[in-house]
């Protein structure tokens, strides 16, 4: 286990808070993703629907998390705040091996983690019965972007095949979008937290990670000029924004995206706004060997 990150070992997945449930999961297959049954969390009062995609660390998954309400009197205290307000992304959940030793580290560290919580929740596929995902998870804490941590006992769940193949050829989440006023700044919270440097690169985002998927904050100019839209309005200074997403064929993305009516623009990948996404700022990447 790595101890300079504190027992995280990948951004595994974005936590991304809607209202309706129904009208997410459409508005996602018309982005061209294909989704997973809805999956309630009953002990937490939550209900979920995922965009499973290919994980790029092994022992990890990779997904996008539309999650939604379903009994506000079941919250658990730390997700009141989480599951409220505007849609979007709410919450980076890391993966680790070991919740428990994890947990032991970030307290040490001095950030407020409760203990572990095990969850055990039902998947009823159509045709097929029901699977049981299990998983210990760290629930959010107070940050600059709020994350959490979660260790999966069969995480080969999230990995069947046909749950990976998308119509718009999504491959993989790459990174998580922010904008701070002051990206630097930013970003030395999580080169804390992760072990490592953040990198500036020529768009003037500053990326890091634990693993291969990142998180990446760019002051909202460069937002604005890398993405060709309005940076979103940060009232502590950091605020997340979107993803980037990794897919096999722009073009026959492009002529989905068409086909379904999303309005999009090509900027450096191809961006949908966050009208078309749940509050959030997609860029769909061509893949690169």
């Amino acid at each position: 286990m790595n101890t300079s990150s504190h027992g995280i070992e990948e951004l595994d997945h974005l936590m991304t808070y809607v209202a309706d449930l129904d009208a997410a999961g459409t508005a996602y297959e018309r982005l061209g993703f294909r989704l997973t049954p809805v999956s309630n969390i009953a002990s937490m009062g939550i209900a979920n629907r995922l965009v499973p995609m290919r994980p790029r660390t092994p022992g990890a998954a990779n997904f996008i998390e539309l999650m939604g309400v379903a009994d506000a009197s079941l919250l658990p205290a730390p997700m009141r705040e989480v599951l409220s307000g505007a849609p979007g992304i709410k919450s980076m959940v890391m993966m680790t091996g070991d919740a428990q030793a994890a947990h032991r580290m970030l307290v040490d560290a001095g950030y407020p983690f409760a203990a572990p919580s095990h969850v055990r929740r039902e998947w009823a596929i159509p045709g097929e019965g029901s699977v049981w995902p299990e998983f210990d998870v760290l629930l959010p804490i107070p940050a600059p972007l709020k994350f959490n941590v979660c260790q999966y006992h069969n995480v080969e769940l999230y990995l069947r095949e046909d749950w990976l193949e998308h119509p718009n050829t999504a491959e993989s989440l790459l990174a998580a979008i922010g904008v701070a006023s002051d990206a630097r700044s930013a970003a030395a919270y999580f080169e804390r937290l992760f072990g490592v440097a953040a990198v500036r690169s020529a768009d003037g985002g500053h990326a890091v990670s634990p693993g291969r998927t990142e998180l990446v904050l760019y002051e909202p100019a460069a937002f604005e000029a890398r993405f060709g839209c309005p940076a979103p309005a940060a009232g502590d200074g950091v605020a997340y924004a979107g993803m980037r997403i990794a897919v096999r064929d722009r073009d026959r993305l492009a002529a989905l995206l068409d086909a379904n009516g999303v309005p999009h623009a090509r900027v450096g990948g191809i961006v949908v706004d966050p009208r078309s996404a749940c509050g959030n700022v997609i860029e769909f990447v061509e893949r690169t060997p």
